[in-house]
This record gives structure tokens, C-alpha cells and sequence, in this order.
């Protein structure tokens, strides 16, 4: 891979581009139509930062990107998994020798669409990566190596009787000397329309993860707001 949109500094990481904050991730060539970004790590003041990593040009295209969205079944010979987002980046974003470790944090609990919002579900849901695995349910940590540059990618499952419908994870990401990310959160299409799906999404888009501005700030320079979507 070549690293090209962004640079670190000694102090902290600078663009070389204009990027987008997190209404702008429009998902990258999917048959939904829309424009997904991998969940994309960099530091930003001592503090473990998510983005929107497009693995096409292995760039941050996105600053603070939150929410995410996957579906299962795109692969018919696996239909209760996918490995999408993956985690993309590279170690100097994150201000780490190659070969240093992150965590990916799943926070217990698995939340499922109502029809008004979503709430505890029973459902049995997880993360897996390597010969490592997290139970929804009870929570737990993963850690992964990072490398130069990387584009990973865990493997999300679902129970193969889980009902139609969508659910939502809450993730965070830590790393020795930086703080904690805030939460991220993927939601999950099992099997539903994709239209209704969609407006789940900006259900939890409007209402679990809080708004930014209209501008951001990433190594002092603007990261503009576009548009979510085309």
C-alpha cells in the first residue's frame, strides 16, 4: 500500500486534503447503491480517533466517522457473516512502531430495530479476528498488530435463527498512551429491505451518535461537511 493523504508530524497528524466529516460517508461501490467506508484509525491530541478509510485509494477520506453499516448475506455461501468494515490505517496515523498493538473493544450488548429504535436484543452476535473471538453478549477485546499500513478484516456473525431485521454494535478502540475512542457503532442488515434498513440507520445516525458541526478541526485545517449522501 502507499500512504498519500495523510501526514504525521512530530506533535500531531496533519492533511494533505480536504476530508469530509462523517456526513459524507457515502459507501465505496457496494450493490446497495451507497458508499461504506472501512473504519479508518488515527490519533488526534493523545486521543484514539475513528474515520472513514477508503480501501480503494488507502486514504482517510472521512474525519470522525462513527456510525458504519454492513450486510449480512452479501456472500450467499456465508449468509450469517461479513467482514465488512474492515479496520484500515497505518502506524504512523496512529503514532506506533509497527508491530505495536491496538484493541478493538466490543461493548456488551446487542440492540435490535423495534420499529421505533433500538433496544436489547437476545440475539446472538460477535466479532472474530485471527483465532480470536468476542461474544456479544458479554463483551470483551481483540488485539491486533499494526502494521506500516494495514487493511484488516475482522469477521462479523449473527446466529443463523436471528429474525429478519436490524441490529446495532457499539465498539471502541484503545491503545497503550492514547485515550480511548469514543464509541463507534456498525448496524447490521439481516435480511431486511434495504429501504427500510436505510432508515434505521438514519434513525441511529439522528439519535445515538451525537452531531457534529458543521466544521472540524484535524492537524489545523477544516474538514469540511458534504452531504451523507448523493
Amino acid at each position: 500500500m502507499k500512504f498519500s493523504t495523510l501526514l504525521l508530524t512530530p506533535l500531531f497528524v496533519c492533511t494533505s486534503a480536504v476530508l469530509a466529516d462523517e456526513e459524507d460517508h457515502d459507501d465505496h461501490g457496494d450493490h446497495h447503491g451507497e458508499e461504506h467506508y472501512d473504519i479508518g484509525l488515527y490519533a488526534s491530541n493523545g486521543v484514539m480517533t475513528v474515520g472513514g478509510w477508503d480501501h480503494d485509494t488507502e486514504s482517510m477520506e472521512v474525519a470522525n466517522l462513527r456510525l458504519f453499516e454492513a450486510h449480512f448475506g452479501e456472500d450467499p455461501a456465508f449468509p450469517y457473516s461479513i467482514d465488512e468494515p474492515g479496520i484500515g490505517g497505518t502506524a504512523d496515523l496512529l503514532g506506533m512502531a509497527p508491530g505495536d498493538s491496538f484493541s478493538m473493544n466490543l461493548i456488551a450488548g446487542v440492540r435490535a430495530w423495534d420499529g421505533s429504535g433500538f433496544s436489547s436484543s437476545a440475539e446472538s452476535m460477535g466479532v472474530s479476528f485471527g483465532p480470536a473471538s468476542v461474544d456479544a453478549a458479554l463483551g470483551g477485546s481483540i488485539a491486533i498488530t499494526a502494521t506500516e499500513d494495514f487493511d484488516l478484516h475482522p469477521e462479523y456473525f449473527i446466529d443463523s435463527g436471528a429474525a429478519t431485521g436490524s441490529y446495532l454494535l457499539e465498539f471502541t478502540f484503545s491503545a497503550a498512551g492514547l485515550a480511548t475512542s469514543e464509541s463507534i457503532y456498525i448496524v447490521f442488515n439481516n435480511g431486511m429491505d434495504d429501504e427500510l434498513f436505510e432508515e434505521t440507520v438514519e434513525w441511529a445516525e439522528a439519535n445515538i451518535v451525537p452531531v457534529h458541526g458543521a466544521w472540524l478541526l484535524l492537524g489545523g485545517l477544516g474538514l469540511r461537511r458534504r452531504n451523507r449522501r448523493g
